[in-house]
């Protein structure tokens, strides 16, 4: 029997985190039967409850177990338990370095050196490199690529990255593991039923907005563009959608961290029956790409909403607010509808691309699901380019 450590953020605040977790397991379970995936977790509620037909071996991480997030004793357990670590997701990246309940290079740094003391295989699942800002963490994230048995990548625009920093490891071209998430066909009534009675008959949009404008957008010190503005634009924009288009709006949040700023534009929208939000916090990822499957388009902020909603067939007018969300739509042939994060944002211009979005779907959306697809296909590069390691 083959056990594997995944690291990643898994506590069950992220929908896309979610996602990944689960369908990296359902992957690997497929290359190996039988085999036990040990998961580092503050929430070990949530990988029960969540993946309860996954072979899902929750591990404590609370400061009771001696752990800060995933840095501590339990962590190193699970690794010296296992056969091979598995690194996935956005991990490399040095925003925050010495702040381990925000980053993780400083649990990796103590996970990955460790596996391969005691002879384990090191492996970086369909992740994410950057951005790397700093000599020091250009320095670590180089030396913990440079550990891995093997390295498969999201995006292409990690290439570079990992050229620019010096990593020695040569990296498989794949796609975000969150692409093949499906929806079961009980979830999906439910859900249909649900935005049913909230919205009422008729289209409708999807919106999601992150708690990041003025600190990772493009206009870092927020002063041309702050987030009071970024709210009462986005709203504008959302009301005369239903307003004067007619559609219903379900704001979808994904993450717990952005409730705040996502309860704010509901109110400013304030269109009672007609404007609805779903929070992860109350509905599984599961739910929330049933809802954004239904919707006619998304005006999507976190990567991982745009990249559940294109896999349900949605198109996204995606809010830029690190490169990797114009990357993503790069992928998905979806560029033209990227609005970056500046001073310009208004609710006209969103409005615009809206516009742009609808008046041409019947070109868009095929281009759309072609390229998803071929990306689908190219994330199954992961799970074969692991079982090379494992079998090696």
């Amino acid at each position: 029997m083959v056990r594997f450590c995944i690291i990643g953020s898994y506590s069950g605040r992220n929908a896309g985190d979610c996602a990944i977790l689960e369908n990296v397991t359902r992957e690997i379970v497929e290359k190996f039967p039988g085999a036990v995936c040990e998961v580092p977790t503050m929430n070990p509620a949530f990988v029960r409850n969540t993946y309860p037909d996954l072979p899902l071996v929750p591990v404590p991480c609370m400061p009771w177990n001696l752990s800060v997030k995933l840095f501590g004793l339990p962590l190193a357990l699970s690794v010296l338990r296992s056969d091979a670590v598995i690194v996935t997701a956005a991990m490399l990246f040095d925003v925050r370095f010495w702040n381990p309940l925000y980053n993780f290079l400083t649990s990796l740094l103590i996970a990955l050196p460790l596996a391969k003391l005691a002879g384990k295989k090191v492996f970086f699942y369909g992740v994410g490199v950057g951005p790397i800002n700093t000599p020091k963490g250009r320095a670590v994230v180089r030396y913990l690529l440079n550990l891995g048995d093997g390295v498969t990548l999201r995006e292409e625009a990690s290439v570079p990255i990992m050229q620019g920093i010096g990593a020695a490891v040569t990296p498989v071209m794949a796609a975000d593991p969150a692409l093949g998430q499906r929806v079961p066909e009980e979830t999906a009534a439910r859900m249909r039923e649900r935005v049913r009675k909230d919205l009422g008959e008729g289209p409708f949009a999807t919106v999601n907005l992150n708690a990041y404008v003025g600190g990772w957008t493009q206009d870092a010190a927020g002063k041309t563009l702050t987030r009071e503005r970024f709210e009462a634009e986005t709203a504008a924009a959302v009301r005369r959608l239903v307003d004067e288009e007619g559609l219903g709006a379900a704001l979808v949040c994904t993450h717990h961290m952005d409730d705040a700023v996502m309860e704010s534009v509901l109110r400013r929208i304030d269109r009672p029956g007609r404007a609805v939000l779903y929070k992860c916090r109350d509905f599984d990822h599961r739910e929330l790409m049933a809802v954004m499957g239904m919707s006619e388009f998304m005006i999507g902020m976190r990567l991982h909403c745009q990249i559940l909603a294109v896999a349900a067939g949605t198109p996204c007018i995606a809010l830029n607010y690190a490169p990797k969300v114009r990357h993503f739509m790069q992928m998905a042939g979806l560029e033209d509808l990227v609005i970056e994060l500046d001073g310009g944002y208004s609710a006209d211009l969103l409005l615009g691309r809206c516009a742009h979005l609808r008046d041409h779907r019947e070109t868009i959306l095929p281009d759309m699901l072609a390229r998803v697809a071929a990306l689908k296909q190219a994330a199954k590069n992961s799970p074969a380019e692991l079982a090379k390691v494992m079998n090696g």
